[in-house]
């Protein structure tokens, strides 16, 4: 067992959706909560949660055995009281950053498990992370698919530069139009929400990035947030990157399309395809793309679970998490630069890496 056999305490911050009751879609991956993944983890085990709702509360506390002493309305006296080991925050974004910086504070906390975004703005990020380090608390952020088996293995192949060298980058978080939704409140739209799933893998895959050209759509007025945000990134290793979030459709759609210089790795919700360049059937002297097997890995973990696994090894080994704090913010600025070269009609905004700011 991971942590030389130590069982450790999980408080649970927010009982919502990504909490616990996503678990009841039956069309979904199990376990799909922090709560599923906690409970399946035999070095962690659930003593405590809070929620501001208290049917809400109550129903999560029935699901997963929490006694009513340790079901709390306020997070502080939940990390006051309860004294976890672990703490998952598992609320609305604009509270991450109180919450995490009160768990950094409470002696008992060994490590904690933050839903993403990281936060509502690369400021609030900073301070996550720097109250974190000063206590050598590893903050794992919930952008799972860096710890699926399928997503660590395209990894691999643009390390190795198995097709040739990543050239360009398509990542699209497509989603139903949205409603008018106060700005200061809610932050941004898909290009926030889920797209901070994209962001980050776009630097997994990719590296840093260098500058952002953004776009976006805001029909209900500047004060909502946007019903297609996006724009064009240029990484420091001179691969080209085309994001779109939102989008205005009629369904859910998540993929990035990796584009080499000998194929090309389709991966997201739509599967995981591949395709390898071959002698074109259609044009004497050319090339083409065709479909080719992807060398699927043997042994997958549910991401969730190796979200948890990996909170558990960095408390365990003090070393930086995959899915850290520092990642997260990173993605967190390329959407925030995406939304301010919006705001200034498309303008070239260029960054500064972390060797830049040392």
């Amino acid at each position: 067992m991971d942590g030389m056999g130590k069982v450790y305490k999980v408080a649970i911050a927010g009982c919502g959706r990504i909490a616990s009751l996503l678990e009841n879609d039956p069309l979904r991956e199990k376990p799909a909560t922090h709560a599923g993944a906690f409970a399946l983890h035999p070095a962690t085990r659930i003593t405590a949660a809070c929620d501001v709702n208290p049917q809400r509360l109550e129903t999560f506390g029935l699901k997963w055995g929490i006694p009513s002493p340790y079901r709390y309305r306020d997070y502080r006296e939940m990390l006051r009281h309860a004294k976890p080991d672990i703490l998952s925050v598992a609320t609305w974004t604009d509270s991450h950053c109180d919450i995490v910086l009160e768990a950094a504070k409470t002696p008992s906390i060994k490590g904690i498990y933050c839903e993403k975004p990281i936060a509502s703005s690369v400021k609030e990020a900073d301070r996550m992370i720097a109250g974190c380090k000063k206590r050598g608390i590893p903050l794992v952020i919930g952008h799972e698919r860096r710890f699926d088996a399928n997503f660590v293995a395209v990894k691999r192949m643009v390390e190795k530069k198995s097709l040739g060298a990543l050239k360009t980058i398509f990542a699209q978080a497509l989603s139903l139009p949205m409603p008018p939704l106060p700005r200061k409140k809610y932050i941004g739209g898909t290009l926030l929400h889920d797209g901070t799933h994209l962001m980050d893998l776009i630097l997994y895959f990719g590296g840093p990035a260098r500058w952002v050209m953004g776009y976006d759509k805001r029909p209900h007025g500047a004060r909502n947030i946007e019903t297609a945000a996006g724009g064009i990134i240029g990484l420091e290793n001179g691969v080209t990157v085309f994001v779109e979030g939102g989008g205005e459709r009629e369904y859910f759609k998540f993929d990035l399309d990796l584009q080499f210089e000998r194929g090309r790795i389709l991966i997201g919700n739509s599967g995981i395809h591949l395709f390898a360049s071959g002698a074109s059937r259609h044009y004497t002297g050319f090339r083409e793309l065709f479909p080719a097997p992807f060398p699927a890995p043997k042994k997958r973990v549910n991401s969730l679970v190796g979200g948890v696994a990996e909170v558990v090894r960095a408390i365990h080994g003090g070393r930086e998490p995959v899915s850290s704090g520092r990642e997260a913010r990173d993605a967190l600025r390329l959407i925030m630069a995406v939304y301010e070269s919006a705001d200034a009609g498309g303008k070239k905004i260029r960054l500064r890496n972390r060797r830049d700011e040392k």
